[in-house]
């Protein structure tokens, strides 16, 4: 299957999830996360803010604001560019470009080791990612490329596909989380 046909089935397969079983999966996915040294280690932390079935990211959110962890959430602008936003309390949040939660405003921030958990369409064993096809994560790493991004992908069962075919400016995620545990692409 081409970027397209994955991007359909993907879709059609996260219209089909209860809200109870979203917020069940999300909250497992969000505990595996917090328990592995890449979270104990992290200072700062940069979550989407998930919109329709997506895997919630709130708790992880809480946890780290309760850890004393810097976050810092994506928004989108007209001339396809993204940045970061620090946030401490979803006050600072609201409804932004494609009906996504963002920042309502405040600093961009530039930090230069993070944790980041980009939100995504499918991921196979090769640690590739489809996205939502914006590309706006790919040219905000690129963007970045001196800054140390631990890139973390949280996925539901189903999202986890034979082969994605990439292009050169695909990034990667380094670590794929599902209800069943961890993936490294490497150690870290």
């Amino acid at each position: 299957m081409n970027k397209k046909e994955i991007r359909a089935l993907i879709k059609s397969l996260k219209k089909q999830l209860s809200t109870d079983y979203i917020k069940e999966y999300s909250s497992k996915v969000c505990d595996i996360l917090c328990n592995e040294r890449i979270y104990k280690e992290a200072k700062v932390i940069y979550p989407y803010l998930a919109y329709n079935q997506e895997i919630i990211t709130d708790t992880l959110i809480e946890r780290a604001w309760a850890d004393g962890k810097a976050v810092a959430v994506p928004k989108c602008y007209e001339e396809n560019r993204m940045e970061f936003h620090r946030i401490t309390s979803f006050d600072d949040t609201e409804l932004g470009m494609f009906n996504i939660p963002e920042p309502k405003c405040g600093e961009i921030v530039e930090d230069s080791d993070v944790l980041i958990i980009m939100p995504g369409l499918a991921f196979d064993d090769e640690f590739n990612r489809i996205g939502y096809g914006g590309g706006y994560y790919d040219r905000y790493l690129d963007r970045k490329q001196n800054c140390n991004f631990v890139k973390v992908a949280f996925a539901y069962d189903f999202q986890m596909v034979d082969h994605i075919e990439v292009d050169d400016y695909d990034y990667k995620v380094d670590v794929i989380i599902t209800d069943k545990g961890c993936k490294y692409a490497k150690a870290l």
